[in-house]
């Protein structure tokens, strides 16, 4: 666990990006952030309380304070994992992507919504459209 001292949030890990310094390969500078105000100023802080139930930890535990409370934060991540893999697969973030790629190749910004009205629907309705002639014939 990290703590940042700038908001006084806690998080698991920091988030890592990459400064550049004009070109795209080496010299660049990797920094360490905290993912929520994106400040430089957080320490690592040991754990004193049980991730599962809270209780405090005894005999040099780490992370957990008994066994079953091991097992139900490791299903609890797992069911979180599985969650996070359905999201990405979902529709809508099929959409974003393409939206992100779309801005990325042509060089506009537009929001989720100005991409569907604008472009997602009308090229949805032409292979509507095209699907239908060709079972049609």
């Amino acid at each position: 666990m990290y703590y940042c001292k700038e908001c006084g949030r806690e998080f698991e890990a920091p988030q890592r990006i990459y400064e550049m310094h004009g070109q795209s390969y080496t010299p660049y500078e990797t920094l360490y952030i905290c993912p929520f105000c994106r400040s430089t100023e957080f320490s690592k802080k040991e754990s004193t309380h049980c991730r599962m139930c809270g209780a405090r930890l005894k005999n040099g535990a780490k992370e957990y304070c008994s066994e079953a409370c091991k097992i139900k934060g490791e299903k609890l991540w797992l069911k979180q994992s599985i969650k996070n893999r359905m999201m990405l697969e979902s529709p809508i973030n099929k959409i974003l992507r393409e939206k992100n790629a779309y801005n990325f190749k042509n060089g506009t910004n537009y929001s989720y919504g100005q991409y569907v009205a604008l472009l997602y629907i009308n090229r949805s309705k032409s292979e509507w459209t095209s699907k239908n002639k060709k079972s049609n014939t």
